[in-house]
């Protein structure tokens, strides 16, 4: 064994708890890793946390008495443990990073280039610095966000507020520029 894929794996099947029976009880999909690629890093260590997870919840649970060998509690710890979120494998958080950026490119796109119609100059070349504008933002804080969460949950929680905070600015410049043409055509 040297490939780190298949350290972690065995890291897992040698747990107590999987050992014992219990991650299989709790039903989180740690017991049965052969249908997981060694290679795909960045999902196997999703795993590990929620193993991680899962073993200090078991800890507390029979810290406070609770009979972990009863197949009803162990339903009700695994459903405390996936609440924790399902995890992704990279690929979807990067496809998900790519695809708000590109959503995020044509937010600023538009509202920029509505500014082009109101300085009566080119809307395409007003887009354009605004897709780079879009593109810059995503770059330095949205992709790399995204691009690292590991869970479904987290992915989606980082979606709603990149669209909450920064789709939400480039609505307003495009709104903003809607009233200046309007404006603009009435008065001038």
């Amino acid at each position: 064994m040297n490939n780190k894929g298949e350290l972690i794996k065995a890291d897992l099947y040698s747990r107590q708890n999987a050992l014992n029976g219990k991650y299989r009880a709790c039903q989180l999909g740690l017991d049965d890793l052969a249908s997981i690629d060694d290679s795909d890093i960045f999902f196997l260590e999703t795993l590990k946390m929620k193993a991680d997870l899962a073993d200090k919840i078991i800890a507390e649970a029979e810290s406070q008495g609770k009979d972990t060998t009863d197949a009803n509690v162990l339903k009700e710890l695994g459903e405390k443990i996936r609440i924790s979120g399902t995890p992704v494998h990279r690929n979807e958080s990067i496809m998900t990073a790519v695809f708000v950026s590109l959503q995020l490119m044509a937010y600023y796109g538009i509202a920029i280039g509505i500014w082009g119609f109101v300085f009566k100059k080119s809307f395409l070349v007003f887009g354009l610095c605004g897709v780079i504008v879009g593109l810059i933002i995503s770059l330095v804080s949205v992709a790399p966000v995204i691009a690292f969460q590991r869970t479904k949950e987290r992915i989606g929680d980082m979606s709603f507020a990149v669209g909450a905070l920064w789709g939400n600015v480039g609505i307003i410049i495009g709104i903003f520029g809607i009233v200046a043409w309007i404006i603009r055509a009435i008065f001038f």
